[in-house]
């Protein structure tokens, strides 16, 4: 006997959000392997030249390429001062409207990352650590872990349109979650 599949994996974009998981988990990996190689070293007298550099690219990964698979997983902390107090009626608009403030935020801060990482690459900026690398590679994960999370709140708009629950509210229904409980 198979289960029928959640309604966050039937989507037809899970294998991108999938992707943005897995280069969120290798980046975790490498702020793990970077840091505990530079103790190991620095224990031998020896260090490895711009790990801490490198780690916080990693960080900087972790935290934006994680944005949208979270998002779809209702792993984000919310705050439901007000729409923990509505009825099921009243909640159900003030979620669409939440959610397409959140879609234009996202998208302008999609846009204006895009445009960081775009003038980064013309003017040939690199990191002032000790290697110099050009700093648009590691402020290309910022731009593209916001793009994700503009993808899952467009697909949540469509799902509103379709009379359809949000993602991250299915995925609190298949957990048996309460969608505003605070963490």
């Amino acid at each position: 006997m198979t289960l029928p599949p959640s309604p966050i994996q039937s989507s037809p974009l899970t294998p991108l959000y999938r992707l943005a998981e897995v280069l969120a988990g290798l980046s975790l990996i490498l702020i793990f392997v970077l840091v505990g190689g530079g103790v190991l070293l620095r224990m031998l007298g020896m260090q490895l030249a711009g790990s801490d550099d490198f780690a916080a690219y990693g960080l900087v990964a972790v935290f934006f390429l994680a944005l949208g698979p979270t998002y779809r997983r209702n792993e984000h902390i919310r705050v439901g001062l007000i729409i923990e107090r509505l009825a099921p009626r009243a909640k159900a608009p003030l979620e669409i409207v939440l959610t397409v403030l959140a879609t234009i935020a996202t998208a302008w801060a999609t846009w204006w990352l895009g445009r960081m990482v775009y003038d980064s690459h013309r003017f040939h900026d690199v990191a002032q650590g000790l290697i110099a690398i050009p700093l648009w590679l590691p402020q290309l994960t910022m731009v593209i872990g916001t793009a994700v999370l503009l993808v899952a709140l467009v697909e949540d708009l469509v799902r509103f349109a379709r009379r359809q629950p949000a993602s991250y509210i299915a995925a609190a229904d298949a957990g048996g979650e309460d969608i505003h409980f605070e963490r």
